[in-house]
């Protein structure tokens, strides 16, 4: 069960990985690559303890306000660090546009839909895989690994993404049915 309350602490967590993605950009544009991972991984570790804390609460946890700000922080992280690889040429910047093209549709349809439509298995493995990636490439630029990493993750991503067309599309067919 969802609550109206702001002042939960997997709030505060995904409060707290927002305000570390210019943390990390600064970093990363400055080129001390460790700074930027250490940062990069304690805003990650925010986000498995924000859903743990929600999940550990039977759901009590979780409010109107963390549905929205939890996949907003995933999305401007990962999109916005990408981009930084990608500006620094450490990742394709073509595949960090599909990425940051994946992340707004995500965004899209987290606004419309908010709780209505779960967030499954496959999107969630996908996100783990792409901020690991991430992670990689930052420590690591020139280990080939983080890249197929990066790629194993967009791909989970767009599988995701079909899997979340799909639900949108029975959510609409319910809908059209009650009428």
């Amino acid at each position: 069960m969802k609550d109206d309350r702001v002042l939960t602490v997997p709030n505060a967590l995904t409060l707290l990985r927002l305000l570390a993605i210019p943390v990390v950009l600064f970093f990363l544009l400055a080129e001390d690559d460790v700074l930027a991972v250490a940062v990069f991984v304690a805003a990650a570790v925010t986000d498995f303890l924000d859903g743990r804390i929600a999940r550990w609460r039977g759901g009590a946890g979780t409010s109107h306000l963390g549905t929205i700000l939890d996949p907003l922080a995933d999305r401007l992280m990962l999109s916005s660090v990408a981009a930084v690889l990608a500006v620094r040429g450490l990742l394709p910047a073509i595949v960090v546009a599909m990425l940051v093209g994946r992340d707004t549709l995500a965004l899209v349809g987290t606004l419309l839909f908010g709780g209505k439509i779960r967030v499954n298995k496959v999107g969630k493995a996908a996100t783990a895989v792409l901020m690991a990636s991430v992670a990689v490439v930052m420590y690591r630029p020139d280990w080939i690994v983080g890249e197929i990493m990066f790629y194993a993750g967009l791909g989970l991503s767009l599988v995701a993404g079909l899997l979340y067309v799909g639900a949108v599309k029975r959510h609409f067919d319910r809908n059209a049915g009650a009428r």
